[in-house]
């Protein structure tokens, strides 16, 4: 009787989708498609679980190291299960992020072994980053398909211009504290000097994250959820995902002020999520999220580099930067209006 109820109950929700014009193929997961899901929660989502509790270094290194490591894993999570169902890797991209991943982790549980310091840990990373940003960079400009760095130029430019702007607002307090030649150089390096360092040094961990977020998951939450609700469930799993940092950076007994770091956090998060869904899908072009990903962590970088603690992180937050920061939120959300998110309830 339950078998037989379920199936009816599977027959009348294909049949509702089909009237209302979805791609069936797109909800229904099949054998492959359940594998690829498995493979990749168990990279991105478990291995910092597994890793990040044994590496303990101090000052920022205790939050550059496993960030670094943990943005390459999105990516190589979901060629690993392409590798894994179809026996092979397929071309120089997948041999990219397979060296990344076991270049990142074997620098990781040397690190963890204490073999090497936490200063070696990051020189190591930060010179094999910069290599493979390089060659990545250079591939995907030689290519020039679906991932071509300078796909739809002048609207890409626009949109990062805009986001330089509203990454100002919820950075107010730090500005009028820090001056106006201070300000000035924080808005020129976003504007001239940044994009040279996303692209050239550190492209390998920012494309780690946006090919996986924007490239491959928002599509599918839009096809099953919707446009406006997918894109938002995105935000609320980015968020979820930087959790194992913040126990990282956290005291012992601090389980508390974690959640309330990840509360504060989700409606930006959701936030940035919605503005980098409306850039990808008006561009089509994945490395502008990465540019603005990549200014919108060195933005908050720039003025926060001594809060290496999640308390420090919490207590430093006054009404005035929260104020901002929530400006700054129901700006990026206001893009949920735009006709990008109008134009057909999926993708």
């Amino acid at each position: 009787m339950y078998l037989k109820c379920k199936s009816v109950a599977l027959r009348s929700f294909i049949k509702k989708n089909q009237r209302e014009g979805v791609n069936m193929e797109t909800i229904l997961f099949s054998k492959t498609d359940k594998i690829k899901i498995v493979t990749f929660v168990a990279v991105a989502f478990g291995l910092p679980w597994l890793l990040l509790p044994q590496i303990r270094v101090e000052g920022i290194l205790a939050y550059n190291i496993p960030a670094s490591y943990m943005m390459i894993l999105p990516t190589f999570g979901i060629i690993l299960g392409r590798i894994i169902c179809e026996r092979k890797i397929h071309g120089w991209f997948h041999w990219i992020y397979t060296i990344a991943f076991i270049e990142s982790t074997a620098v990781m549980v040397l690190c963890a072994a204490k073999v090497i310091t936490g200063k070696a840990a990051d020189d190591m990373l930060t010179v094999s980053s910069m290599a493979l940003s390089i060659v990545l960079l250079l591939g995907r400009m030689i290519d020039e398909q679906e991932l071509y760095p300078f796909k739809d130029l002048k609207k890409a430019i626009g949109i990062y211009i805009m986001f330089v702007a509203i990454a100002q607002i919820s950075n107010l307090p730090q500005l009028i504290h820090a001056g106006a030649l201070r300000t000035a150089d924080e808005i020129v390096s976003n504007l001239l000097f940044a994009p040279i360092d996303i692209f050239v040094v550190q492209s390998i961990y920012f494309f780690g994250e946006e090919y996986a977020w924007r490239g491959c998951l928002q599509g599918r939450l839009q096809n099953i959820f919707g446009k406006r609700m997918g894109v938002i469930l995105l935000g609320i799993i980015w968020e979820l995902w930087h959790m194992p940092l913040w126990f990282q950076i956290s005291e012992p007994g601090q389980g508390k002020l974690i959640v309330l770091l990840v509360l504060m956090r989700m409606p930006y998060v959701i936030a940035l999520a919605v503005f980098l869904g409306w850039a990808y899908m008006k561009t089509n072009n994945i490395w502008l999220c990465v540019l603005i990903h990549g200014v919108n962590n060195a933005a908050g970088a720039a003025f926060d580099s001594d809060l290496v603690t999640v308390a420090d992180t919490v207590e430093s937050v006054s009404v005035f930067d929260g104020i901002m920061t929530a400006v700054a939120v129901i700006v990026m959300l206001l893009f949920l209006f735009t006709k990008e998110y109008r134009k057909g309830e999926r993708v």
